[in-house]
Order: structure tokens, then C-alpha cells, then sequence
């Protein structure tokens, strides 16, 4: 009975531990604060510059390939087994030096009996001749026996017969003469054929010969057998595949730079010679052929290299231009109602009804830059028209003066700023009438890089 009681009571007083325990800590959660207040903004810092007066140059790109202007596959006209090889890889030739030379035995044997045949149609003439002479002569004196009534009108028939048989071998004579001297002629150049000659001054490339071994000529269904290249290094010039984007840009004449995958810090200078009237697709790419002359190639170019090519497409000389990553793009809607605004969507509306374009004001975009006040420390978005650019600073056809101070980097801050954001300068930022400043450390990210999100809230630690 009183281990019963005793075991009852012990129940009881950790029931009340841990009703006390449970209390203390409720008391303890309710003394816990959470301060919801937001970290305080830190104001983006920004470079500043005022626009300058450059000369731009607009270039298009596209891979091209080098090739000569002249180059020719050597290949064998007549059917020959080689006996000579009279050059080597490398080697420079003139025009007409010997390359390669064949067996010249079945080309001379074939010139010997079309000679022979050629003195023998002599030998032949002279005997029509001879024959001729002696039917004229009977039929002479037939006329004469005639005229004294002492040969018969068959005998006068007879020869006048066989003076129109002479006569016709004798022809028949002078034509096979003409066969024979064609013969001849022919013999001569297949004789003639047997030693390869350097049709182009050049380089031996590709040689692909050894004697002893038989060439072929090249037929209708039988392509020949080629020997090697000549190729004219004084005279290249390269194959470029200019995107369909671009081609309307180019012409006949423009100035290019040509940069060797070997020597990329070396540009070559070229000129365009011509444009393919039509394109080539690859997959769902339209590119068009364009041929660029090099007046003066590199020592180190060489056939078949891959290059890089920029055409200058357009230049525009001391124009007002700020770094073109100054440039950016904002919605109408996201933009104040302005006057340089209003003037831009009075200037789109224009367009929009040429182009009859149905997109609502609202969502297009307006290519602006922004502007730094350094009386209140806040920038403010202004449209411009921009034109000639190259891979560093855009023109600006109109909305700015010599006298602004664009914001010009970096390109995380560009990317985020709206219309009266307050900011602070970065170091060297420039005023007007000074040097522009370093550019930017800030990498630029590709277009379709995501903006990272934004960071949460700090929650402010607890206080007991």
C-alpha cells in the first residue's frame, strides 16, 4: 500500500517538472522579436562621361577560306607510263618548265607512220599526175586522128574517160595528202603531249607522281589521272561566307582586313572584288560567297588557311558617339512622360504607319541612354537615334549634346537603372572637356544571360 502511494506521488511531481518546464520555455519564445525591417539600398555606382566627336567605321564578319587566283590541276592528255618526274613539292616553276615526262616511244612510232604515210600520198600525187599527163596526150592525138577520120568515136569516148579517171585520182590524192599532213599534226602533239609542262608560273603542291607508274587520260566518265598542282602564291585572295544579314551591306570595292588564323594580330588588307548573286543553305543558314582580292599577301599565307574577314560597310567622320554599351533599351510604358519622350513616340508613330506595324506603344522599346544630374545625384532616361557603330562606340544621330554626362558603365548597373534611380560616381569618372575613362572591368554578359535575382530581406537576430 505504501510503495503504491509513494510511486503515486513520484508521477505527480514530474508531471508538475514538466508543466513548469513547458511554461518557462512559452515565456521565453514570447520574449523573441523578428525586426522585418529591409537592409538598407546601396546605390548603384556608375561611370560617367560626356560624348566625343570619333570617326566610326561599321565592319561586317564572316569566315572565309584562302585560295589562289590561279591554280591548275596538272593532269596527263595521253595515256603514258612516267619516266621522269622533274620536280619536287615546293619547288618553284615557270611557265612551260618541264614537270613530268612519259614514255615518248608509241607517240613517236605513231608520228613515224603518219610521215611515212604522208611520202607515200607524195609518191602517189606524182603518179596521178603523171597519168593525168598521158590521158591529155592520147586524147590529143585521138582529136587529131579524128579530125582525118582515122579513129572511131568509141576510141575518142575511151579517153576521154580515162582523162576524167586520172583527174579524179589525182584530186583523190591531194585530199588524202590533207589527212596525212592532219595526221601528222596530230602525231606531232601527241608526241608533244608526252612531256608535262608548267601550264601557270607557281609552286608545285600535291604531287602525287612516281615513275614507273602509268598515267591515264581523262574522259567523258573517267577522270584523268592528277598529277599535281601549280599554285600562284603572288596572286590570293579569299573565299568568305558572308551571313544573308549582312550581304545587303556589301559591295564591290569596300576595303577589308583579313586576319590569319596563324597571325591573328596581323590583319592583311584586301578589297572586294565580287558577290555571288545567290546563296548557299546550310541547315537554315543563307550565306553568300564574296571574293576578296589581297593586293599583298603575307609571307606566311598560305592556300586553304582559315581566316577571319571584316568589310568596312560604312564610315561616318567626326560624329558625336558615346560607348556603345551607353545605349540601352527600356518599354515606352517604363519610361516619364517627357518631352524628349514624347518627341520619340511622335517620331515612332511615324514609322510604325510605314511599316504598318499593330504592336501597342506601350510594350515597344525605346532605345535611350541615361543621364547623370549632379545637382540632385539621380539619372534620367533620354531616347536617341543612333547610327554607324563598330565593336566600341555608337553614333548618335540625335537626343544628346556635347555637354551631357552619360552613364556609361558598368554593365550590371546599365542593365537595372530606371528613370530617376539616385547613384553614385565611381572613381575617374570624367567631366566634361576630359579624357575618357578606362572602360569598365564589368564583363559584358551575352544577351541571353539571366539577371541573377535579387537578394532577400536580412532578418535581424533575435533579442532574449
Amino acid at each position: 500500500m505504501k510503495q503504491g502511494l509513494l510511486a503515486a506521488l513520484v508521477m505527480l511531481a514530474l508531471s508538475a517538472a514538466a508543466v513548469w518546464l513547458n511554461l518557462k520555455r512559452a515565456d521565453s519564445l514570447a520574449s523573441l522579436k523578428i525586426d522585418w525591417t529591409l537592409a538598407p539600398r546601396v546605390l548603384p555606382a556608375v561611370q560617367v562621361e560626356p560624348p566625343a566627336i570619333r570617326t566610326l567605321t561599321a565592319t561586317i564578319s564572316a569566315p572565309g577560306v584562302v585560295e589562289a587566283i590561279e591554280e591548275a590541276q596538272i593532269a596527263s592528255q595521253v595515256i603514258g607510263r612516267v619516266v621522269k618526274v622533274a620536280v619536287k613539292e615546293g619547288d618553284r616553276v615557270a611557265q612551260g618548265d618541264l614537270l613530268v615526262k612519259l614514255d615518248p616511244a608509241d607517240a613517236q612510232a605513231r608520228l613515224d607512220s603518219a610521215t611515212a604515210r604522208q611520202n607515200a600520198l607524195h609518191a602517189a600525187i606524182d603518179q596521178a599526175k603523171a597519168d593525168l599527163e598521158k590521158a591529155r596526150r592520147d586524147l590529143e592525138r585521138l582529136r587529131d586522128l579524128s579530125t582525118r577520120r582515122a579513129s572511131s568515136s568509141t576510141e575518142m569516148a575511151d579517153a576521154l574517160s580515162m582523162q576524167a579517171k586520172m583527174s579524179a585520182a589525182l584530186e583523190r590524192a591531194r585530199h588524202e595528202l590533207t589527212e596525212s599532213d592532219a595526221a601528222i599534226r596530230e602525231a606531232r602533239e601527241y608526241l608533244e603531249r608526252t612531256e608535262i609542262k608548267a601550264p601557270i608560273p607557281g609552286v608545285v603542291a600535291n604531287l602525287d607522281v612516281e615513275v614507273g607508274e602509268v598515267v591515264i587520260a581523262g574522259t567523258t566518265n573517267l577522270p584523268g589521272t592528277v598529277l599535281m598542282s601549280i599554285v600562284d602564291l603572288e596572286r590570293m585572295r579569299i573565299r568568305a561566307e558572308v551571313d544573308e544579314t549582312d550581304i545587303v551591306r556589301a559591295r564591290p570595292g569596300q576595303i577589308a582586313r583579313v586576319y590569319l588564323q596563324a597571325d591573328p594580330d596581323h590583319p592583311i588588307p584586301g578589297v572586294v572584288d565580287r558577290i555571288a548573286p545567290k546563296g548557299t543553305k546550310t541547315g537554315d543558314v543563307v550565306t553568300f560567297q564574296t571574293l576578296i582580292d589581297l593586293p599583298s599577301p603575307s609571307a606566311l599565307t598560305r592556300a586553304a588557311m582559315t581566316t577571319t574577314v571584316e568589310i568596312e560597310v560604312e564610315t561616318a567622320e567626326n560624329v558625336l558617339s558615346v560607348p556603345i554599351q551607353a545605349v540601352v533599351h527600356r518599354r515606352r510604358k517604363d519610361l516619364p512622360d517627357t518631352p524628349e519622350v514624347r518627341a520619340w513616340a511622335a517620331r515612332d508613330a511615324a514609322r510604325t504607319r510605314s511599316r504598318r506595324s499593330y504592336q501597342p506603344e506601350e510594350t515597344r522599346y525605346v532605345k535611350v541612354v541615361f543621364l547623370h544630374d549632379p545637382a540632385t545625384g539621380t539619372v534620367h532616361a533620354r531616347p536617341v537615334e543612333t547610327g554607324v557603330s563598330n565593336e566600341r562606340y555608337v553614333q548618335i544621330l540625335d537626343g544628346l549634346t556635347a555637354e551631357d554626362r552619360v552613364v556609361v558603365g558598368p554593365f550590371r548597373a546599365l542593365d537595372e537603372l530606371k528613370d530617376g534611380d539616385a547613384v553614385t560616381l565611381e572613381p575617374h569618372t570624367a567631366s566634361p572637356g576630359e579624357e575618357s575613362p578606362p572602360p569598365s572591368s564589368d564583363p559584358v554578359p551575352h544577351p541571353n544571360t539571366p539577371t541573377p535575382p535579387p537578394s532577400p530581406p536580412a532578418i535581424a537576430s533575435s533579442s532574449k
